[in-house]
């Protein structure tokens, strides 16, 4: 090799080695200042259709014109859910425990890395954000003008919604009277609720999912307001959807959707799981009401997600519904987490552990920084016991 050819390759080799120290001591960039999201422009009114073809007897024959413009009324108070509960579990995150996988391999000989303090500051801006915007709807009533059925029917899981965001930071935001007018406001929203199911919505709904999504957003507020009333009302409509329940788990109200009947099957669980297990503390019963129909429920629902014949048995229709497709959308399935606080039986600990993330916005986001029982969620664990059924 050529002394020149040597000097060239020493000098790209000193270069290289230059560059890699210069990129080793570059310093960290500071993470960028938190900044609210935009606020969202109040829903105020509501006039939605029904989303299902007039000579749909059973509601399981969509109407396309209908069910777009449902999606699209809807679509900004959803939208505006999604950014608060973002938001609010951020916060949350901030002050939470460091989540442990338990089937990472553990090194006894690593030493423990040092904590960082939460940045506490971080956490109350963040908060004040999400009850700053909450704030903008309640000053302005929204979602006061429900114009039609369609708007009665489908506003109480968005009142939800927002109450479980809001919970999550109540406490973490800078207190002023933006509370107080907030919970006035889910007060108001939820007792009008409350009044349409109690006289004016259709039969079925009454004893349906969707009285089941009035119950928890019933129960939230409910909690948040210390009412005993509304949770006692809260409480009272679980006991009236899981009395229909057969003895098999199935909900009847739900088989009677034909095709669609396991979809709303799965949509009315959600609910009754998460309100069961909020009202534990004040209405410990609700897990035995009619012979504990809430675990048949429960039971019959994740059996059917894998065989969908046990409920085209019971509605002689085949269901629209894939179970490899149906089981990458998580967020229907997020309600095991607080299931897994008030029961531990193993089919329900495997079921929940093929789910790198159990998370839904209508119940209040990112189930673990609510509900850290499930945190471990390792089969094994929970055959050492016996299960904890009543």
């Amino acid at each position: 090799m050529s002394a020149h050819i040597t000097r060239l390759i020493l000098a790209i080799s000193l270069g290289l080695g230059t560059q890699s120290a210069i990129a080793e001591t570059k310093p960290k960039a500071e993470p960028e200042p938190f900044a609210c999201f935009d606020p969202v422009l109040p829903v105020t009114e509501l006039a939605i259709p029904s989303r299902y073809k007039d000579d749909s007897k059973n509601r399981s024959d969509f109407d396309t014109e209908a069910n777009a413009a449902v999606e699209a009324a809807l679509n900004p108070v959803d939208d505006f859910i999604n950014d608060l509960v973002k938001n609010a579990n951020a916060a949350l995150q901030i002050t939470a425990a460091p989540e442990v996988d338990p089937k990472a391999p553990v090194d006894p000989a690593a030493e423990a890395k040092p904590e960082t303090p939460p940045d506490l500051a971080q956490q109350t801006l963040i908060a004040d954000c999400v009850v700053d915007r909450i704030h903008d709807w309640a000053a302005v009533d929204a979602l006061a003008d429900m114009k039609t059925q369609g708007a009665q029917l489908s506003v109480p899981s968005r009142i939800g919604g927002i109450a479980m965001a809001y919970a999550q930071v109540r406490g973490l935001a800078t207190q002023d009277s933006r509370q107080p007018a907030i919970e006035a406001w889910l007060t108001a929203r939820m007792q009008a609720s409350m009044v349409f199911f109690d006289t004016e919505a259709p039969p079925k709904s009454r004893e349906n999912n969707l009285r089941a999504w009035a119950a928890l957003a019933a129960a939230q507020v409910g909690l948040l307001q210390n009412n005993a009333a509304m949770t006692t009302w809260a409480a009272d409509s679980v006991k009236l959807v899981l009395c229909t329940a057969t003895p098999e788990g199935a909900l009847p109200n739900e088989m009677w959707r034909g095709k669609l009947a396991l979809h709303y099957q799965i949509h009315a669980v959600g609910p009754l799981v998460v309100t069961t297990a909020l009202l534990q503390p004040t209405h410990p019963d609700l897990l035995a009401t009619c012979d504990n129909a809430l675990l048949r429920v429960v039971r019959f629902t994740l059996k059917a997600v894998e065989d969908p014949k046990l409920v085209e048995a019971i509605t002689d229709k085949p269901q629209k519904f894939d179970p490899a497709a149906e089981m990458k959308r998580a967020f229907q399935f997020a309600w095991l987490a607080p299931l897994e606080t008030l029961v531990q039986e193993p089919d329900f600990t495997t079921f929940a552990a093929k789910f790198d993330l159990l998370s839904n916005s209508k119940i209040g986001g990112k189930q673990s920084l609510l509900w850290p029982a499930l945190d471990v969620k390792d089969p094994a664990a929970a055959e050492e016991g016996p299960a904890a059924t009543p």
